[in-house]
C-alpha cells in the first residue's frame, strides 16, 4: 500500500510539473512559440509538452495536461485576445480544448498499443511527436471548420472556395515545421528524462 501510494503521488507531482509547464508557456511570451523574423507565422511548440507527458506519464495524464492547455488558450481567447481570432474563433471550447485532448488521446493509443510493439523507442518517440503534431494542426483546423466556419471566413475575407486552400496554406507554413520540431525534440526530452530517473530507455 505505501509503495502503492508512493507511485501515485510521484504521478500526481509529475502531471503538476507538466501542467505548470503548460501554464508558463500559454502566458509567457517565447516559451511556447517561436517567432522567426520575415516568417508569416509563430512555430508552436506546447504540443510537444502534451506529447511528452503522453509518451512519459500515460495517455490519461496527457489528455489531463492537454486539457489544461486547451483552457488556458479559452482564458487567453476572453482575457487577453491578441487579434479578432481569438474574440471570435478560440472563444469556443470546441476549438480550444476538445482539439487539445483529443490529439494525446489519439497519439497514446498509438503509441502505447501499436508502435511500442513494433518499433524502438526512439523511433516510437520521434513517430508520435510527429503524429501528434499533425493531429494538433488538423484537429485545430477542423474544429474551426465544423464550430466557427463563418466567424472565421468573415475575419479572412474568404469564402468556402478560397477556405481550403487557406487551411492548406496553415498546414504548410505552420503544420510541417511544427511537425519536423515535435519529430526531434520528442525523443530528445524522453531519453534526457529517463535518463535522470534512471529509466531504462
Amino acid at each position: 500500500m505505501t509503495s502503492y501510494s508512493n507511485n501515485k503521488t510521484k504521478d500526481l507531482v509529475r502531471i503538476s510539473l507538466f501542467m505548470a509547464i503548460i501554464i508558463l508557456q500559454s502566458w509567457v511570451p517565447f516559451l511556447g512559440n517561436i517567432t522567426i523574423p520575415l516568417y508569416p507565422l509563430a512555430i508552436t511548440f506546447i504540443h510537444v509538452t502534451v506529447i511528452v507527458a503522453t509518451l512519459y506519464l500515460g495517455t490519461k495524464a496527457g489528455v489531463i495536461v492537454g486539457g489544461v492547455w486547451g483552457v488556458n488558450s479559452l482564458i487567453r481567447a476572453y482575457v487577453m485576445p491578441t487579434s479578432p481570432m481569438y474574440i471570435y474563433v478560440f472563444n469556443s471550447p470546441f476549438v480550444t480544448i476538445l482539439p487539445r485532448m483529443l490529439m494525446p488521446l489519439i497519439v497514446g493509443f498509438i503509441s502505447h498499443k501499436i508502435l511500442s510493439k513494433s518499433v524502438s523507442f526512439k523511433v516510437n518517440a520521434a513517430i508520435s511527436g510527429v503524429l501528434g503534431s499533425l493531429l494538433n494542426t488538423v484537429l485545430v483546423l477542423g474544429s474551426i471548420v465544423v464550430f466557427r466556419r463563418e466567424q472565421y471566413l468573415s475575419i479572412q475575407d474568404a469564402s468556402m472556395e478560397t477556405l481550403w486552400s487557406i487551411l492548406s496554406g496553415i498546414v504548410i507554413a505552420n503544420g510541417i515545421p511544427e511537425m519536423i520540431l515535435a519529430g526531434i525534440l520528442v525523443p530528445v526530452i524522453l531519453i534526457a528524462l529517463k535518463g535522470v530517473n534512471g529509466e531504462r530507455k
